[in-house]
């Protein structure tokens, strides 16, 4: 959890075009502490998910 926070803000609000990219850096990232935290359906490969598809830009809700 800590290494996902110190990356964030993981992109910017209007840079959709990094969002895949930032995505794999976090799967990389996550495997290399843990490689069995990205099962199927598990919490991080949603998380992953999410991240590729820019539910988590730095913006104010």
């Amino acid at each position: 959890m800590a290494a996902v926070i110190e990356r964030f803000p993981f992109y910017a609000d209007g840079d959709e075009g990094r969002c895949e990219e930032v995505a794999e850096e976090l799967r990389d990232l996550i495997s290399g502490i843990d490689e069995t935290a990205l099962a199927d359906n598990g919490f991080w490969e949603t998380f992953r998910d999410d991240v590729a598809i820019g539910e988590h830009t730095d913006r104010d809700a």
